[in-house]
């Protein structure tokens, strides 16, 4: 009977450790499913002779002066319910005489569990040959994430952007002239919390379709393409408390609470006691 004090002070610890998310704070299942609607936001003119076309409606087809030569056929002459389309630039009077185009198609997503990567959906990209100072210099892609398992969570909308890096092309060098959409950020912030109070991530990463463009010249935050050419990269997506830095390091290694840890240390006490 002597120890129930003590007793009820780990009561009361035990409430402080409670996770104690935000005011929209969740917590994160172990199993999800949702479906995501894409749209591409804020593309960044290169010059006041750029033209840039956003499309984020594919259902009924794609904004007039879209240029379709060579886009994906799953979203050629339409796509799917949030798909999404961005072009940028005045085609050249030589070479591959198309402009530069991204293409967002979604995928469902079932069973994800947090800390393990799944697939969003594919991101196409047409490296066009188009004029100097007529295209675009970076676009962000948003993408709204729809719950369907379990219910009763709120859905969440996250924002990554994407630098859109135009090179100077060389006939002897198609390395060199390979245009790159190079990741800005590989992780947002989620109001989402693991059972220590730590926040959750949602992480994106590219893989390349090998057999669509040489993948040894892409990277997990940059997705290169030939001149003249297409290529298609998955979209990788991952709910996670210890995500990718700018730099490909890890921004922290979550660890339970001060407070939990004092708990643990105060039970020892407790326990040395009786």
């Amino acid at each position: 009977m002597k120890l129930l004090p003590g007793f009820a002070v780990l009561a009361h610890l035990l409430a402080l450790i409670a996770p104690t998310p935000g005011v929209n704070g969740q917590s994160l299942p172990g199993s999800l499913g949702f479906s995501i609607d894409g749209s591409f936001l804020n593309g960044r003119m290169e010059s006041s002779n750029s033209i840039l076309i956003t499309d984020n409606d594919l259902t009924n087809g794609h904004a007039s002066g879209f240029d379709l030569t060579d886009a994906p056929a799953a979203l050629n002459p339409s796509g799917e319910a949030g798909s999404a389309a961005f072009q940028w630039g005045v085609a050249a009077s030589s070479g591959y005489r198309h402009p530069s185009a991204l293409w967002f198609q979604p995928l469902d997503v079932l069973n994800a569990a947090p800390e393990q990567s799944f697939e969003i959906g594919y991101l196409y990209y047409r490296n066009g040959t188009i004029r100097t100072n007529t295209g675009a210099t970076s676009v962000d892609l948003s993408m709204r994430i729809a719950f369907s398992q379990p219910l009763g969570i709120d859905p969440l909308e996250v924002t990554f952007g994407h630098n859109l890096i135009n090179t100077l092309n060389n006939a002897n060098d198609p390395v060199a002239s390979a245009d790159i959409v190079s990741l800005a950020d590989q992780a947002k912030v989620l109001e989402f919390f693991d059972l220590y109070g730590n926040p959750y991530y949602f992480e994106l990463s590219f893989q390349v379709d090998q057999t669509t463009i040489d993948g040894t010249l892409s990277t997990p935050k940059e997705f290169r393409v030939f001149e003249g050419s297409q290529g298609r990269a998955t979209l990788l997506g991952r709910f996670t408390t210890n995500p990718i830095g700018p730099q490909g390091d890890v921004l922290f290694i979550p660890e339970p609470s001060s407070v939990l840890l004092g708990f643990f240390g105060f039970a020892l006490l407790l326990r040395r006691k009786r």
